[in-house]
Parts: structure tokens; C-alpha cells; sequence
């Protein structure tokens, strides 16, 4: 119990603390993000190439820069310019919105505003509003006008700024607007738009888990594509993680060392001095094989009531630390804590750990003889 007491709580705060951080880079969808730098011209294939990429959560292409912005008109408040950007099925970021998008994703009227677009707008999920694009003709601007219902607002955290999303169809119909191309699904007039192979400039990526950050930046790399991403803060909380793990092994290596050689010192003692009784049972009729189970039972029992008290030392302990560094955290967070599978796995290794120990005492029984009970009677 000695021991086991630091051991456990040292376990504890490496996974209090580092599955906290953890839990805090999967829960924020931007650190899967990866983003290209600059721009490029990739075809509908590389998408499809990486949709089937293992380490991929979610990709869609972005159209143009210059024709992915939009006025938001609601009655009463000043134009809002916002800038555009694709959403789709799956995508981790509009899935945090409030309320979330159908699975299917956007439809062709549906948008996601940001917290602040929504904010100057004063508008709530369910509320309608007006898109205004526009373009230059021969000298003279047109403007077109379409009616749109936000489904959902994304919380600060994800998009501070003035941002729109809204489905790929969409996104795509505004840019050959401006253009100059006709859309007749919307009765907005221009040139007919020759078939021809689809470019796009540039895509939003994210990562199916924070090893697949760093999985698909090498991908991408090899494609002579250099990708910005958070993977030194995934990191450092590798780092971190290995180092507590080093830090841990290392005192579990000399504690437990000393522990065992403790514990086996004290079974062979203990047998040393209960050895006249011992053949005394021999010669009632006990066998050395039953002689042998009871010192292990007696190390097992004396494993169980360790592990007991242990557990409730740490229980008590991790709830005082949990207590005095919960304003650090967020809330929900704890600084020390164990699942109960840890603490049963931990369980089963001090019994193992008695088991070992005590097998010098056992050992030790080996050439107990019965006679040795009656030599001093």
C-alpha cells in the first residue's frame, strides 16, 4: 500500500492532466485542420484521392477568394459583407453549430453564420435574409438577389469573424455568376458556360484524429504541397505525455523494486517462523502442496487488503487535488483521476506482483519435512 498509494496518484495526474489536453485539441475541430499555402489548381480525382485517404475526417474544395463574399440584407441594420465558405456532410466545424446541420448537409438555401455575423445581424437560427451578390457588365454593375434561412450559429471559438457557410453548389453557382455565366436555376442572365475540366484553388482539410494531422501533412508533402497546421501543439502534448510516461516507469522501476525485495523478504521471514506449525499440519496430514497454497493465499489476502486501502487513499487524495486545482481547469476537467478499468488493471498487477514475491517463501517449503514438527515437543 506504501508503494501503490504514489504510483496511483502519480498515474492519475498523468491522465488527468494529459487527457485534458487531449480532450481539448479533439474538442476544437481547427486543430484537425490542415490549410494549404497559397493557392494551386486541383482537379475532382486529388479530391477524390484523399476522401479515400484513411487519415481523412473531411475535405471540400473552395472556389475563388474574390467571388466567395455576399452582402447579408436584413430590414433595419446596415449591409453585412461576409465571406463565404463550403460546407458539407460531415463537416467538423458547422457540426458544432447551434443548433447542427441535417447529417445530409446544407441545402442550396441553408446557411451557418458565425457567432459575430449573427450578432450584428441580430439574427437567430430559423431567421431569413437576403444575399446580394453582384457583378460587373460592360461597365455597369448587376445585382442579384436570393433568399436564404440560417440554420445554425457557430460558436466563437470556431469563427470569429464575419464568415458564411453554406453548401458547395451553391458556393460554386455565385462564382460563375460573377463569372459572367448564366444560372437559369436562379433566372440570373449571362454567357452559357462551356464545358470544361473543374479547378479549384484551394480546399479546406481536416484530419480524422490528431495522429492523422501529422499522416496527412507527410501525405501532402510528398505532393510538394506545404500545409499549415497545428501539429506542434499536438506535439507538445506528445511530449508531454511521454515524459510523464519516462518519469512514471522510472519510479515504478525503483519503488518496485525495493518493494518486492521487501515483500519476499517478509514472506520468507513470515514462513521462517511459522515453518514448526507448518510441519506440524504435514503431520496431520496436510500435503506440501496445500502447505505451499496457504502462504499464497496469505500473500493474496494480503495484496487484496492493500489494493482496498489504497484505492481509498487515492480516491480521497485525487478528489483534495482535483479540489484545490479545479479553478485551473476547465470545467468538467480534473488534474487526477483513474477509470475503474485502470484501477482493476492496476489491481490485478499487485496480485501478480504478491504472487512473484512470495515465491521465494514458497520455494523455501520445498523441503519441509514433518519430522520438524516433533523435534522440540
Amino acid at each position: 500500500m506504501a508503494f501503490l498509494v504514489p504510483l496511483l496518484t502519480l498515474m492519475g495526474i498523468k491522465d488527468g492532466i494529459i487527457g485534458a489536453l487531449t480532450t481539448r485539441l479533439i474538442e476544437n475541430p481547427r486543430n484537425l485542420e490542415l490549410t494549404p499555402r497559397g493557392v494551386g489548381g486541383f482537379p475532382e480525382s486529388f479530391f477524390q484521392e484523399m476522401k479515400n485517404h484513411p487519415a481523412t475526417g473531411f475535405i471540400i474544395p473552395e472556389t475563388r477568394t474574390l467571388s466567395a463574399t455576399m452582402a447579408l440584407i436584413k430590414p433595419d441594420f446596415p449591409a453585412l459583407r461576409v465571406d463565404l465558405l463550403p460546407t458539407g456532410p460531415g463537416d467538423p466545424i458547422t457540426l458544432a453549430a447551434t443548433p447542427p446541420p441535417s447529417p445530409k448537409g446544407l441545402l442550396e438555401h441553408e446557411i451557418v453564420l458565425t457567432l459575430a455575423a449573427a450578432g450584428k445581424l441580430a439574427i437567430q437560427p430559423g431567421d431569413k435574409l437576403v444575399g446580394r451578390i453582384g457583378r460587373l457588365t460592360k461597365g455597369f454593375e448587376e445585382t442579384v438577389q436570393l433568399e436564404l434561412t440560417v440554420v445554425g450559429v457557430l460558436p466563437e471559438e470556431l469563427a470569429d469573424g464575419y464568415f458564411l457557410f453554406c453548401s458547395l453548389p451553391l458556393l460554386k453557382r455565385l462564382e460563375d455568376y460573377r463569372s459572367g455565366f448564366a444560372i437559369p436555376e436562379y433566372g440570373w442572365s449571362g454567357r452559357t458556360k462551356p464545358l470544361a475540366p473543374i479547378l479549384y484553388p484551394r480546399f479546406r482539410l481536416y484530419a480524422k484524429d490528431l495522429d492523422g494531422v501529422e499522416t496527412l501533412k507527410a501525405y501532402l508533402a510528398k505532393k510538394n504541397l506545404d500545409m499549415v497546421s497545428r501539429a506542434e501543439e499536438i506535439a507538445l502534448v506528445r511530449r508531454l505525455d511521454h515524459a510523464f510516461t519516462v518519469v512514471f516507469l522510472s519510479i515504478l522501476a525503483v519503488v518496485g523494486g525495493g518493494a518486492f525485495a521487501s515483500v519476499a523478504s517478509g514472506a520468507v521471514d513470515q514462513v521462517a517462523k511459522i515453518r514448526r506449525s507448518l510441519a506440524v499440519l504435514a503431520l496431520l496430514g496436510l500435503s506440501r502442496g496445500q502447505l505451499m497454497a496457504f502462504t499464497i493465499f496469505q500473500s493474496i489476502f494480503t495484496g487484496i487488503l492493500a489494493i482496498i486501502m489504497a484505492d481509498g487513499l487515492f480516491l480521497g487524495l485525487s478528489r483534495i487535488l482535483n479540489l484545490y486545482f479545479g479553478d485551473h481547469f476547465g470545467l468538467g476537467e480534473q488534474v487526477c483521476v483513474l477509470s475503474p478499468e485502470k484501477l482493476a488493471v492496476a489491481g490485478g498487477a499487485v496480485l501478480c506482483f504478491m504472487l512473484a514475491a512470495s515465491s521465494a517463501a514458497v520455494i523455501s517449503l520445498r523441503d519441509l519435512e514433518p519430522s520438524e514438527g516433533m523435534r522440540e515437543v
